[in-house]
């Protein structure tokens, strides 16, 4: 078995399983902004797993400043959190992921998130679910503006440097095709996918996926993941 030594997480679709919420506020986001419904093809090519940014230029077309794109990303995301805060039982990470971040913390594993999110929705998360158990202000990588999205490889080569290894050092988990291909393009040594809102016969037919899981509950599949990563 190939030995790993750190660990990537895409977070919104991968760790919280949220896909439903971000594409309910979108539909209500557009509707209200342009006075469109967004198509299915919209959200698998240019929603899910892009920035804010690259998103609303999409709709709103090039030509928006930095504070349009920044005041509509948060208004947006205010959508959003009200709509996370109503999944009540639901508001948690993905079934089996507290466990196996305590195990792989206890093993000494290296982790790192590396997520489309923004700064809002980071600071949300954080203090719902007490995130700096696990990670901290350098290894929780975000959309700050500072990298371009996925599908390129940047956010993935920064979180691997936060945690001192090569991307083909990690094991990466992603939801999305476009996450998928920004940690192939970065050299991700083996990559899950999460099936949290599609399905495991098309995600396993996305090149670079190694294996495909429904949540982290699996016993034998937290065992491996430690063999392979553990010291």
């Amino acid at each position: 078995m190939k030995k790993y030594k750190g660990v990537i997480f895409d977070f919104n679709g991968t760790l919280f399983f949220d896909t439903e919420q971000h594409e309910q506020a979108w539909r209500e986001y557009v509707r209200e902004l342009c006075g469109k419904e967004v198509t299915e093809d919209e959200f698998r090519y240019c929603i899910h797993g892009r920035t804010n940014a690259d998103i609303l230029k999409y709709f709103l077309h090039n030509g928006l400043t930095e504070k349009e794109i920044e005041r509509h990303s948060e208004a947006k995301e205010d959508v959003y959190r009200r709509l996370c805060m109503k999944m009540s039982d639901k508001l948690h990470l993905a079934d089996g992921a507290y466990e196996l971040l305590d195990m792989l913390k206890a093993a000494g594993v290296r982790m790192a998130v590396a997520t489309s999110s923004g700064r809002s929705n980071t600071q949300f998360y954080i203090k719902r679910f007490d995130l700096w158990r696990w990670f901290n202000q350098n290894t929780f990588i975000y959309n700050d503006g500072s990298l371009p999205g996925k599908p390129e490889p940047d956010i993935y080569l920064a979180a691997a440097e936060a945690i001192g290894l090569e991307p083909s050092e990690c094991v990466v988990f992603e939801d999305m095709p476009i996450g998928v291909e920004s940690a192939v393009a970065a050299g991700a040594g083996r990559i899950v996918g999460v099936a949290s809102s599609l399905s495991h016969e098309f995600l396993a037919t996305v090149g670079g996926v190694d294996e495909v899981i429904s949540d982290y509950r699996d016993g034998e599949f937290r065992r491996r993941l430690l063999e392979m990563t553990g010291k």
